[in-house]
């Protein structure tokens, strides 16, 4: 798959969260996303002084079709899409965490327990959601990475890209 072939082929599928999307396909959107990116960004620094609703702009038009491949490049390796929303999930828990925990001890930033008092076992659970979303990213990571299955699985045929190589 070429690269205009899969950011059009993402772009066209942009609600599509059934079926299954090929490594080049997912990859080379990615990569898309990272160019336009450094574009919009170098833009508002430019045009805008720093404010970034070009930025803005692109993470609103671009957050669906991203999350769509996503979901169907873990198709690819016959796992559920919902593992896109792992280290999100992760991250929510530890921020919603945070903040009872804050309202809870109302106490000066300089007061917060720690290990050594008697509430520091709260912080002590709050710390490892951080190492879950971050260990979860990471898998994440390895698994949109994967060769996807050659045969049909259960989420559907195999990808046709017709391009041989660097699919999967």
């Amino acid at each position: 798959m070429t690269f205009g072939r899969a950011l059009r082929t993402c772009l066209r599928k942009f609600i599509r969260f059934g079926g299954r999307a090929s490594r080049a396909e997912y990859w080379f959107f990615v990569l898309a996303l990272v160019i336009a990116t450094w574009v919009t960004g170098a833009l508002d620094y430019i045009l805008f002084d720093g404010r970034h609703p070009l930025g803005v702009f692109l993470v609103v038009v671009t957050i669906l079709p991203m999350t769509s491949a996503g979901w169907r490049r873990l198709h690819d390796v016959n796992r559920r899409g919902w593992w896109l929303l792992l280290p999100g999930i992760a991250s929510l828990i530890f921020l919603v965490g945070a903040f009872a925990v804050r309202g809870l001890t109302a106490q000066p930033m300089a007061e917060i327990p720690t290990f050594g008092n008697s509430e520091g076992w709260i912080y002590t659970i709050m710390l490892g959601f951080p190492a879950v979303s971050l260990v979860s990213t990471i898998w994440l990571v390895v698994l949109l990475a994967r060769k996807g299955d050659p045969h049909d699985n259960r989420f559907g045929p195999a990808p046709q890209d017709g391009q041989g190589g660097w699919n999967g």
